[in-house]
């Protein structure tokens, strides 16, 4: 042994209290070249001036808040923290068995949902593919057109083990996944149909309480037509009868509304059909302006929402992919924007793992 040195590496903070490890290095000379040589640091790796779990720490940090604001509370700078934050994003996707390489293979599982959201509203939009059984995002792309979506569902390793897919009724989506997916089975999104539906019953209620008639008696009473049977107290739905009793067509219009959630909670696979055509018949002949004028939607996607129902019981949503893309939303709130939309798309991969 020639001599020893002291390293000094950071680990993490107790409490209040900074920690550095003291790390005695030696030093040998070599019996035959006569040489100088430092033993290799196992603990921390070569060239480190901080201990992996501290590592580990800030890039998990990182993965929830902005890099910026995790460099100023570990008093490190920007570009270590986000060294730190792909790290372990690398380590969290190879447990998943997905890679950063955005042209890779991806996973195959039976039902897929795909959805977009919005970077940038009006201007930039990414498209986000998730596994519905496993409730975890399989990759983000750039872009929501037909040429950006036809790629991203390309790198499927294989496409046909997909049997159904979970969308909203977008126009660049269906014909997508016809072309990569033909063996698959297309699947409007029931939130979204009755989404639909609901836009066009709020301008029923809205055209009703700016009327003579209803507006003293839905001022302020709107929400008990807006809101789910269901989610109604006693006394709200007495409230809500009372109303009625004065407004007969806002009344028909609600019973449509309720007729369309009690369709999706009761209907089977043997009945589904039928049922949708008996109440899209009754929009028509009873429904206001606004109802009928929603139907367009029904008729050009009916066989991809009476889909649903071939798939039951188990209930194939958008829900999971709904949820992901708040939470993204917060995420690029709470960081006012992303510049770096590879950071933006890690986050999105790894999502609760860390």
């Amino acid at each position: 042994m020639h001599d020893c040195r002291q390293r000094v590496k950071r680990d993490l903070d107790v409490r209040n209290d900074h920690i550095q490890l003291i790390l005695l290095k030696r030093r040998f000379r070599c019996h035959v070249c006569r040489k100088p040589f430092t033993e290799s640091d196992t603990a921390c790796g070569p060239r480190r001036r901080t201990t992996a779990r501290l590592r580990e720490a800030i890039g998990r940090q990182a993965a929830k808040h902005p890099v910026s604001h995790v460099a100023e509370v570990f008093g490190i700078g920007p570009r270590f923290a986000r060294d730190c934050f792909q790290s372990v994003a690398h380590l969290c996707l190879q447990q998943r068995g997905l890679t950063i390489d955005e042209q890779s293979l991806l996973p195959t599982p039976r039902y897929l949902g795909i959805d977009e959201f919005a970077v940038r509203k009006g201007h930039r939009y990414e498209t986000i593919l998730c596994d519905l059984e496993a409730s975890q995002v399989l990759e983000v792309r750039y872009g929501r057109r037909l040429e950006d979506v036809v790629p991203l569902l390309q790198r499927l390793a294989l496409p046909e083990k997909v049997e159904a897919v979970s969308m909203d009724m977008s126009a660049s989506f269906r014909p997508a996944v016809r072309s990569c997916l033909p063996q698959a089975q297309i699947v409007v999104d029931h939130f979204h149909v009755i989404q639909h539906a609901m836009k066009a019953f709020r301008k029923v209620v809205s055209a009703w309480a700016n009327k003579k008639e209803g507006q003293v008696l839905l001022y302020r009473k709107q929400h008990l037509f807006l809101h789910a049977q269901e989610a109604l107290t006693p006394d709200q739905q007495k409230e809500r009868a009372r109303i009625a009793s004065h407004l007969p067509e806002l009344e028909a219009a609600w019973q449509l509304k309720e007729g369309l959630r009690t369709w999706y909670a009761t209907a089977t696979t043997e009945t589904a059909e039928k049922q949708l055509d008996d109440w899209i018949d009754q929009v028509r002949e009873k429904g206001p302006d606004a109802l009928r004028q929603a139907l367009s939607a029904f008729t050009k996607w009916k066989q991809e929402i009476l889909a649903f129902f071939r798939f039951l019981p188990t209930r194939i949503s958008n829900g999971f992919v709904e949820g992901k893309n708040n939470r993204t939303k917060a995420m690029m709130r709470q960081a006012y924007g992303y510049r770096n939309l590879g950071n933006l798309r890690l986050r999105i991969l790894i999502g609760e793992v860390v």
